[in-house]
């Protein structure tokens, strides 16, 4: 009896092993493989196939090797044969995961079916089935093996053809035509999806998936920027991201240029191994690879040893290193449920990993979800009341029916002209942007910013375009924003079509229009009122501490108030709005994200009747202009010491980064307000400062090159629509 347990229950175990193991679902006849495609160039094929070729054409582009590479429209090629087994590589293309990459040359690779949802393929010579977003092999003779990848990304047909007009492309006869790319998911492949997809993100969400060694790291795109720097297996790490959405990940090591040779193939389509001819410099030597260290910059990637500048596809295009290729990492862009399926222990950029039991993880989870601006809803609406007394709007939101009174924060952000103003300045019937601000059960229930139109223009750096002219309607358009008709009543000429107009409405009739200009001038008038109601009333703010048996108080001012309140210094006398006013020194400044964090010293019992929580002004004498419209923040001369001199320039900056669609919080309330845990940018600008320091740069020079390298959008609040 003893002898029979000792046969069976490894039968058990192998029989509870493959009940673990994902089943696959295979049709190998539902998509013809293509085997060795005749090849020719990009720029003949351009011509070949002109009038059907489109610039926005998705293309599957091999980024190494002969002519810099090659591309592969979707449309006419891996949208019917989701595999291409080629000298070039073995080329594949899910749909249902979002994804297509390359892996090393076979002819021998075919469709074979899906499992989790991702496509498989298999090899004809030994039937080894392999997953075609990992390239792991599963099942078969070389089951735990894994593919080698060739280096792509997915970029478009108008990009690459521009930069790349020399690089391969397959013959495009007759026979290729277009196939349109599939809009829904295919049964099979979801039908084979985990029952139970890791909740970390939405299923369907596109993440940047990057694998170093054994480790692995999913970046959803939404936080990525330009140039996104990290360490990932001890390894360091750089993601390149363009404007066209096109993303690669390289370690930040670059060498100089090689010559390749077109491929050779065996009978196998392999070709023998070709490490390129090195091209020798001016002076007839083979400089030695370097280690780089990159940086963004309004002329896009730049590395910051010879401000060679870069693309998306790891090669230098100007500068001395122009030519040379930075190293690639196993990258490919996916849909979460897929990469997460592959890869059950990858880490997420903003949330713990999926074991996590709580501490140090857990906090990080919590932070990495806590962005304001992601969540708030941000709708369009006409103005019908304003209740100063008691704080309150009545909006008719765009779409509605029937109006509604909500209460406004009390340190709500509140836009005139692109700059900061008051509930008082609002006309009933004016068009506003607002931001509602949710419970915890991500209900709505008070407005947190509004801005008149301007503002949002402003905001966005988008000003109306005019379309059309019919009599005096007049028809507009801006970025991502459904087209607006209005009547133009403004009593000036007619706008002409094209002309970019700041605009402010009532109803459906333009109430001002005004080219850049003028929408200048307005603002410097908004300036002139913002300072007489600043001398007049103070800066306004919210008592943080009260400490009546200290004779401390602290506040902290709104955003708003960031130059003025950051001029003070240690000494100055000031005044909190009250009856009678209350005197007080300040003790301390410093700067907390975009307010401004005030430490006073009153007399005795002065504030006892002040409390946490409180509203407050704050009256000053005013700054000089040359501090109020200054090249540099106020006080950047002032000794501060070790990370407090960091966090001083990330809370006097905004985000740069490309993320659009209202959602960086360090686009509109300073880089220190972004979630270090959710985005790489805070530290990596951390980084950099840190850097710029050691090698002795002064504040002033510091800004400077910050200044140079991102540009205006640096110094004040915006978004991206």
């Amino acid at each position: 009896m003893r002898a029979s347990w000792i046969v069976i229950l490894p039968l058990f175990a192998l029989a509870a092993a493959r009940a673990q193991e994902p089943p696959v679902v295979a049709k190998p006849d539902a998509f013809p493989t293509l085997v060795n495609p005749n090849c020719s160039h990009c720029l003949d094929e351009a011509k070949r196939r002109a009038g059907e070729l489109q610039k926005d054409d998705p293309v599957l582009a091999w980024t190494r090797g002969y002519s810099d590479g090659g591309a592969i429209p979707l449309r006419f090629f891996l949208a019917k044969h989701r595999v291409i087994s080629d000298s070039y590589g073995v080329f594949v293309y899910d749909p249902d995961a979002g994804f297509a990459r390359g892996f090393a040359p076979s002819y021998h690779f075919v469709f074979h079916g899906w499992r989790n949802g991702i496509m498989v393929i298999k090899d004809t010579t030994d039937d080894t089935l392999y997953s075609a977003l990992s390239g792991h092999a599963f099942e078969g003779l070389r089951k735990g093996q894994r593919l080698k990848t060739v280096p792509t990304l997915t970029t478009t047909w108008g990009r690459w053809l521009k930069d790349y007009p020399h690089a391969v492309a397959y013959h495009m006869f007759d026979k290729y035509q277009p196939v349109e790319l599939p809009t829904k998911s295919n049964d099979d492949s979801v039908k084979m999806r985990p029952a139970k997809p890791d909740a970390r993100l939405k299923a369907e969400e596109l993440v940047l998936g990057v694998r170093v060694g054994e480790k692995t790291r999913a970046y959803p795109l939404s936080h990525l920027q330009n140039v996104t720097r990290d360490e990932l297996g001890g390894e360091p790490i750089i993601i390149l991201h363009n404007a066209d959405r096109t993303l690669a990940a390289y370690h930040p090591v670059a060498s100089p240029p090689r010559k390749f040779k077109a491929p050779n193939p065996d009978k196998n389509g392999v070709s023998p191994a070709d490490l390129g001819e090195p091209l020798a410099a001016g002076n007839g030597g083979v400089p030695a690879p370097r280690r780089l260290t990159f940086q963004d910059s309004n002329l896009g990637p730049l590395d910051l040893e010879t401000h060679s500048s870069w693309e998306v596809t790891g090669r230098s295009t100007a500068g001395p290193l122009k030519g040379w290729t930075l190293e690639p990492v196993d990258a490919v862009v996916c849909k979460w449920f897929a990469w997460s399926a592959e890869y059950p222990e990858t880490e997420v950029v903003g949330h713990a990993s999926p074991d996590h039991k709580g501490g140090q993880d857990a906090t990080k989870e919590v932070a990495g979800a806590a962005e304001f601006l992601r969540l708030l809803p941000k709708p369009f609406a006409t103005l019908r009341g304003v209740d100063e007394k008691a704080r309150t709007l009545t909006l008719l939101m765009d779409g509605e029916t029937v109006a509604k009174v909500w209460p406004i924060e009390p340190d709500a952000e509140i836009k005139v002209m692109g700059l900061w103003g008051r509930l008082d300045q609002f006309k009933v019937g004016d068009r506003v942007w607002v931001w509602l601000k949710l419970n915890r059960k991500r209900d709505p229930v008070a407005v947190c910013m509004i801005a008149d139109e301007p503002s949002e223009q402003d905001i966005h750096g988008d000003a109306l375009t005019v379309k059309g002219v019919e009599g005096l309607r007049v028809t507009f358009e801006a970025k991502k924003k459904p087209e607006r008709t209005l009547g133009w009543t403004t009593g000036e000429p007619l706008p002409k079509v094209g002309e970019k107009l700041f605009v402010q409405s009532v109803g459906t009739q333009v109430r001002w229009a005004g080219a850049a200009k003028a929408f200048e001038d307005r603002r410097k008038v908004q300036q002139a009122e913002l300072r007489k109601r600043w001398e007049a009333d103070g800066l306004p703010g919210t008592v943080s501490v009260q400490h009546v048996f200290s004779g401390e108080l602290e506040l902290l001012l709104d955003h708003e108030g960031m130059r003025w309140a950051r001029s003070l210094a240690s000494g100055d006398v000031v005044h909190i709005a009250a009856l009678p006013p209350i005197k007080a020194v300040v003790k301390s400044v410093a700067p907390w994200r975009e307010r401004t964090l005030l430490r006073l010293v009153v007399g005795e019992l002065a504030a006892a009747d002040l409390k946490s929580g409180d509203r407050v002004q704050v009256r000053m004498a005013p700054p000089r202009d040359d501090i109020v419209a200054g090249r540099y923040p106020p006080a950047i001369d002032r000794p501060r010491m070790g990370e407090e001199r960091v966090e001083w320039f990330l809370a006097n900056i905004y985000c740069v980064c490309k993320v659009r669609g209202d959602i960086c919080t360090g686009h509109f309330y300073t880089l220190a307000s972004c979630n270090p845990n959710g985005c790489g940018a805070p530290n990596e600008t951390r980084k950099y400062i840190r850097e710029m320091i050691d090698k002795g740069l002064k504040d002033r020079e510091i800004w400077d090159v910050l200044t140079k390298e991102r540009g205006v959008l640096l110094h004040r609040p915006h978004l991206l629509p």
